[in-house]
């Protein structure tokens, strides 16, 4: 079957979203490689790289696939928002089927698609996928053989001679890897989107077998909480890059670990961390002029303001390390409140298995609370008006944008790092409006993404189903230019784009 078409009106979309938020959408296009839908919904229920767990399409009477899809690319109407995602698991389309015209009809649109799929490869990129696919086999061969040679396995080898063992092999063999990853980066350009999916699919055939062994590269790409950049694989991003079950898997994910991406992860955890400690001298010696000019006036602000906490928000916070980082840096950290949110539970625990331990070893009187909320919520809580809060242990901010207990802007500094990469503009530039009413005067929003020069966008979006909404510094002051004071900069990585708005002070 290489492409359905004249639909019929029955033909639907049923899925459930990495929140378990169920939905359904009108079936626009299907091949075995992707399928396109049409989600009539006013608000954010699916992003870049999520995997629907539960996607089923039907087709009049016939369900012809139930499995596992990931977004690959959103365009938003305004109508309605049109998503595209690539199958994952077998299809079910075969199911029941017996000996005769109908099962004859399916093995031919096989044989059509297959040779449909092939004639619109690039024959730049299988050559680059091909070289790439032979040096990693024969390596992975040259590898088993040496290690049993070595003992590299035996449980009587020390452990230091393995770790030299491993330096020296990925010494050698990592110019030749860079070089095929670089070749496959360039092959990928210019490939047109109609056609991605048949090169997405060839890709993954061809390497998956040997690439899979990388942990790092595992996870990115199935993805068992239902995105990309969950908390595990920023634990992988930060620690030493030799996982795995042999050298060859080990040198698969120190590779992986070399790119550009997770490098830039790294670095933009440490901005973060300037930042926070920015904003808390800031406030601080705001503070105290404030208080100097109320004594000298005899005002009451003085003795009110002196035991002010300053108060933090983080959205999609993830494991939140540059609090940690901030933490264990910064004295002034005990004088902080974070309200950290995110949709996804088995994150927020993990915050409180180890976040919130590591913080209070060395900073007491540094506060974290956590609230389970996705983005969906919190745009339809605004768009309806809906002020009521979870609950969980903390309470941002009602629906309205002020705080449900004054009535007033209650954050010195909210900022996102990393969810924006999977949101379509209209939804960043809702969320930043958001940010903002909830910051008080002279307050900071702080929101980055990931920029188009980053070298990895083929490795990712082609072979692990990690694609990305990448921004500029001008698509990124695009987002709600009217707001505040705004600078945008790029860090030394190239990757990581910044965009800072501070609100006035009054």
């Amino acid at each position: 079957m290489a492409k359905v078409r004249n639909l019929a009106t029955s033909s639907h979309v049923l899925f459930v979203n990495s929140q378990g938020v169920k939905a359904q959408g009108s079936l626009v296009r299907l091949t075995r490689q992707m399928v396109v839908f049409e989600v009539y919904n006013p608000y954010s229920i699916v992003q870049l790289s999520e995997v629907l767990s539960e996607l089923r399409i039907q087709q009049g009477d016939r369900q012809t696939y139930k499995g596992r899809a990931v977004i690959t690319n959103l365009v938003n109407t305004g109508l309605m928002l049109i998503v595209s995602a690539s199958l994952v698991d077998p299809w079910s389309d075969l199911k029941d089927l017996k000996p005769g015209p109908v099962l004859r009809s399916y093995v031919n649109g096989f044989v059509v698609d297959w040779e449909m799929a092939t004639s619109r490869l690039k024959q730049p990129y299988q050559l680059a996928v091909t070289n790439l696919r032979n040096y990693l086999q024969e390596l992975s061969r040259w590898l088993e053989h040496w290690e049993s040679e070595a003992g590299v396995h035996d449980p009587s080898t020390e452990s230091p001679l393995v770790e030299d063992f491993v330096n020296d092999v990925d010494r050698e063999t990592e110019p030749r890897l860079t070089t095929l990853y670089g070749e496959f980066e360039e092959a990928s350009h210019g490939i047109e989107r109609k056609v991605v999916p048949y090169h997405r699919s060839f890709a993954q055939r061809e390497l998956h077998p040997l690439m899979m062994s990388s942990p790092f590269m595992n996870r990115a790409f199935n993805k068992p909480l239902g995105y990309a950049g969950d908390f595990e694989m920023v634990r992988m991003m930060l620690s030493p890059p030799y996982e795995g079950g042999n050298t060859f898997s080990k040198l698969l994910n120190a590779s992986a670990l070399r790119h550009e991406a997770p490098a830039a992860h790294r670095n933009r955890i440490d901005l973060l961390e300037k930042s926070l400690s920015q904003e808390t001298q800031r406030v601080l010696s705001n503070r105290s002029a404030d208080n100097k000019d109320d004594q000298a006036t005899g005002s009451a602000d003085a003795l009110d303001d002196r035991g002010r906490r300053i108060q933090v928000m983080n959205l999609g916070c993830g494991p939140a390390v540059e609090i940690k980082q901030f933490a264990k840096s910064e004295p002034a950290s005990s004088q902080v409140d974070f309200d950290l949110i995110d949709f996804n539970p088995q994150t927020l625990q993990h915050v409180h298995d180890f976040l919130i331990p590591e913080v209070q070893a060395v900073r007491p009187d540094t506060v974290i609370k956590t609230e389970q909320r996705s983005v969906h919520e919190l745009i339809q809580m605004s768009v309806e008006g809906n002020g009521k809060q979870s609950s969980s242990e903390s309470s941002p901010e009602s629906s309205s944008g002020e705080s449900p207990e004054d009535d007033q802007p209650k954050y010195d500094m909210v900022y996102c790092a990393g969810l924006f990469d999977y949101f379509r503009d209209t939804t960043c530039g809702f969320l930043i409006e958001l940010f903002y009413s909830w910051t008080k005067p002279g307050g900071l929003v702080l929101v980055t993404n990931v920029t188009p020069n980053h070298s990895s966008r083929a490795i990712m979006g082609m072979i692990l189903d990690w694609n990305l909404e990448l921004r500029d510094e001008s698509t990124m002051r695009s987002l709600a230019p009217d707001l505040g004071q705004q600078k945008t900069y790029i860090d030394k990585t190239g990757v990581n784009v910044f965009l800072e708005i501070r609100k006035p002070a009054r």
